[in-house]
């Protein structure tokens, strides 16, 4: 019976056999290749369960994950006490639904977070073409925004913009700043007004809403855009891949 063999492994991985035992185990490691399999595959899973909480309710916050993901590999959903030696994967009925398990706590706890801003932030580096009368302006707000000095590239890009009312392009690279500065509301009137005309930053400005919507997690929203953006779009490919990761 695999609850027996699994109490058998704790024990041992627990120090609590006898010399003997201890002696029989291990005669049995040496000489069952089946048998170490399966201490290997409980080891291995009794690590990446037990080294990954800080608390009870940790653990019992994964194992409802693990519930509504799959229910049927689980026998009962009691949450594991402080005290009990013998851990939760004695309560798996065979070692491949208990591999399945191991799978989907690697999966919740290495994989399972959505996407961040960050993974999709790249942007392209600011290179301006206004009237040369504005050269220092834009000099400085180039080399403030391609350094990532979002506040001073918006300072000068605010300066250019009250003489370039028609830019849209500075228009956008000052959502932009405004974006990573986390002035949201600013930079989402921009994106909008932007997405909403038919310049050639029309999809770059629904690439740039979805983002914004992503960096405030505001998932569903960002889903929403994304799905607006067309396949013709230069940005269709890595709005089709963060989709994918919502």
């Amino acid at each position: 019976m695999k609850e027996v063999r699994y109490i058998e492994f704790d024990k041992y991985l627990n120090n609590e056999l006898s010399g003997a035992a201890i002696e029989s185990f291990e005669k049995k490691l040496e000489s069952n290749a089946d048998f170490k399999q399966e201490f290997e595959i409980y080891k291995a899973l009794e690590n990446s369960l037990t080294s990954k909480f800080k608390s009870e309710k940790e653990e019992q916050e994964l194992r409802n994950t693990l519930s509504n993901l799959g229910s049927k590999f689980i026998k009962d959903k009691e949450p594991v006490k402080k005290e009990t030696k013998v851990i939760s994967l004695m309560r798996y009925r065979n070692l491949m639904v208990a591999a399945s398990i191991a799978l989907l706590v690697g999966l919740f706890l290495f994989n399972n977070e959505n996407p961040v801003y960050s993974d999709f932030s790249n942007h392209n580096s600011l290179e301006l073409v206004v009237r040369s009368e504005h050269n220092e302006v834009v000099i400085k707000a180039q080399e403030a925004f391609n350094s990532e000095n979002y506040e001073v590239a918006l300072q000068q890009l605010t300066l250019l913009a009250t003489k370039n009312k028609n830019d849209i392009e500075i228009e956008l690279y000052k959502a932009i700043c405004y974006l990573e500065i986390n002035m949201y509301a600013d930079a989402d009137i921009i994106f909008d007004e932007i997405s909403s005309g038919n310049s050639a930053f029309t999809n770059t400005a629904m690439w740039y809403k979805a983002l914004s919507m992503l960096k405030q997690e505001q998932f569903e929203a960002c889903k929403y855009v994304l799905q607006t953006i067309p396949k013709s779009a230069e940005e269709y490919k890595q709005a089709e891949k963060l989709l994918r990761k919502l």
